[in-house]
């Protein structure tokens, strides 16, 4: 958890590092205007008064675009004040010096037995590709074969 500041407020520095650099932002707006105002048309042409419920849905969401100065939706800032600030589990110490020896010895062992294992799928698929090869070029030279066979009796 961050020293100095509860979890659930923002700095300055979180809303800097989430703003979107200025041509992304234009051209959000730019989209969603022509989206929202061709879906608009269609859905009031088609269905009367459901496309002008769409129509003033789609205006509300145009005050809540964060390009605009927009207020994120509450699930968002939900998600964002429930993410765990704690450091990642194979940091932690469980205060128990043997079984944190042997989690790290353990962890080790399965790291190295995942490399074997992606070495052994590199492997199988390289003599996978190397035995399709190989019956690629068989099959080619079987019917360049049967090709001159065919021939042979034609022309005696």
């Amino acid at each position: 958890m961050l020293r100095g500041r509860p979890p659930h407020t923002r700095t300055d520095e979180d809303e800097e590092r989430r703003a979107a650099p200025l041509p992304v932002q234009i051209l959000t707006i730019i989209f969603y205007a022509g989206f929202a105002i061709s879906v608009s048309i269609v859905a009031m042409a088609m269905f009367g008064l459901i496309g002008v419920a769409l129509a003033v849905f789609m205006a509300w969401q145009w005050t809540r675009l964060p390009a605009l100065g927009g207020q994120q939706s509450a699930d968002t800032e939900l998600l964002v004040n429930l993410r765990p600030d704690a450091p990642e589990s194979g940091q932690r110490a469980s205060g128990n010096a043997s079984f944190d020896a042997y989690r790290e010895g353990l962890l080790a062992r399965l790291e190295q037995e995942q490399s074997n294992f992606e070495g052994f799928l590199d492997r199988l698929r390289e003599a996978k590709d190397q035995s399709e090869f190989d019956r690629f070029l068989d099959d080619r030279a079987q019917a360049r074969q049967d090709q001159i066979e065919q021939r042979a009796p034609a022309e005696a």
